[in-house]
């Protein structure tokens, strides 16, 4: 064998070893071997060259699909809820990722003249640092006068936050008598406590319940509760992230 092929051989065994390692180096290998040679080192390294660049392709693409879809993630927990009408969020900071899909109804206050379970929002959230991920459910459950907010792990069916209080009973009605203070709307009427509830919820980085006989008009009485979550960033939950409060009324 004579030196020029000698060398020739050479820069392409060690252009073969490359595939998993530096693309410049093995570009300069490439054009060594074309200098050394130029029939033979083009021939052979053009084809190590085109084999590097597919196989580094190929790991961009698998390192790209390899990372898992949030929603999808979710979903598959799920088994064929009724998420008719949710919403699907993100949110993710430096120690969790959050995956949410929420029921639209949440947006305003909630009838519930009778007894009812409603399912308010589905929630995965990862753990980065521990690399665990867990799914939960929230549900407001109504029996008779009392109202419950209930997280449960669906993994395990653990109940993890169950906060119930009760619907307070409107006074008889009385013909023609006014009802007061009266308020132009329910609106008005949660926003007289609300202050000193989100305060309390702040303070002590726990959801607040809020109960009220609420005059509308000065005519209509309105039985109302209400959930005020805390705002304040060490004090947020994964569950209700991006939930300031439920409203609930009969």
């Amino acid at each position: 064998m004579d030196e020029k092929a000698r060398k020739s051989k050479e820069h392409h065994n060690q252009a073969l070893g490359y595939e998993n390692k530096d693309l410049n180096a093995a570009v300069r290998l490439y054009k060594e071997a074309i200098r050394t040679d130029p029939q033979r080192g083009h021939n052979r390294s053009r084809f190590v060259f085109c084999s590097l660049i597919l196989c580094l392709s190929l790991g961009f693409v698998s390192c790209k699909d390899a990372r898992p879809d949030p929603k999808e993630e979710l979903l598959g927990s799920l088994k064929g809820a009724n998420l008719e009408g949710f919403y699907f969020e993100t949110r993710d900071d430096d120690t969790q990722e959050i995956a949410s899909l929420t029921n639209g109804i949440i947006a305003d206050a909630i009838k519930l003249d009778s007894d009812a379970t409603l399912v308010l929002r589905y929630t995965r959230v990862k753990d980065k640092k521990a690399n665990t991920s867990k799914t939960y459910k929230t549900e407001a459950i109504k029996t008779g006068n009392e109202l419950t907010l209930q997280v449960t792990d669906i993994a395990t069916g653990g109940s993890v936050i169950k906060e119930t209080g009760e619907f307070p009973v409107p006074p008889a009605a009385t013909t023609g008598a006014q009802c007061n203070p009266a308020f132009k709307s329910l609106e008005d009427c949660i926003c007289s406590q609300r202050a000193a509830l989100l305060f309390e919820a702040n303070r002590t980085c726990k959801t607040q319940q809020g109960a009220a006989i609420c005059c509308i008009n000065g005519t209509q009485l309105i039985s109302v509760h209400f959930f005020v979550m805390p705002t304040r960033l060490i004090c947020l939950i994964g569950v209700f992230e991006g939930i300031n409060e439920l409203v609930f009324f009969r």
